[in-house]
C-alpha cells in the first residue's frame, strides 16, 4: 500500500533547535525554562531555528507523489504553538496541509487515527516523520511507517 499522509514532527525533524538567551545560543532547555522563553519570545521563539534540508526534500517529494502532509507536533502552550505555525510558514511555505499541536506525545497516534478516519484510510497508508523513538514504535505497532530523522539526514 502507498503512503496518502505524511505526518511530520518540528523539533529536531523540521527544525534544527537553535534558541538565542542572555547573548548565547541555546540548543536545549529545561520544560520550565522553555516555557518561559516562548511567553517572552511568544510567535518569535524559533527566530532561530533553521529547516533540516534533508528532510524539507524528503517532504517535497512526497508532496510531489500527492500525498497529503501534515505537520504534528506536542506543544505547551498557545505561544510555542504559534511559534512553530509561524516557523513552519517561513520555511515550509504552501507545503503543509495544516499545523496540528497535541499535548503529549502519546496523543499523536489519536491525530493520525482521526484524520486517518475523515479520508476512510487505513492506518497504513500513513507515516509519521519524527526523532523521538518512542513515539515511532507506537505509531509502528498500529502499522504506521515509522520515518526516524536519522535516516533522512544520514546516508543510513
Amino acid at each position: 500500500m502507498s503512503i496518502k499522509f505524511a505526518f511530520f514532527d518540528v523539533d529536531g525533524t523540521l527544525s534544527v533547535p537553535i534558541f538565542q538567551e542572555n547573548d548565547s545560543f541555546v540548543i536545549g532547555f529545561s520544560e520550565e525554562d522553555w516555557k518561559n522563553y516562548c511567553m517572552q519570545h511568544k510567535e518569535d521563539s524559533y527566530e532561530y531555528c533553521k529547516p533540516v534540508l534533508p528532510v524539507k526534500r524528503y517532504a517535497q517529494k512526497l508532496k510531489e507523489q500527492n500525498v497529503k502532509l501534515y505537520v504534528l507536533t506536542t506543544s505547551g502552550s498557545k505561544e510555542e504553538t504559534a511559534a512553530k505555525e509561524k516557523f513552519i510558514r517561513t520555511h515550509y511555505a504552501g507545503l503543509f496541509e495544516k499545523v496540528i499541536a497535541v499535548d503529549a506525545d502519546r496523543k499523536k497516534l489519536d491525530e493520525i487515527e482521526r484524520i486517518a478516519d475523515s479520508f476512510q484510510a487505513d492506518l497504513s497508508e500513513c507515516e509519521l516523520v519524527e526523532d523521538t523513538f518512542a513515539t515511532l514504535l507506537l505509531v509502528n505497532q498500529y502499522k504506521i511507517k515509522a520515518t526516524h530523522v536519522s535516516s533522512l539526514v544520514c546516508d543510513l
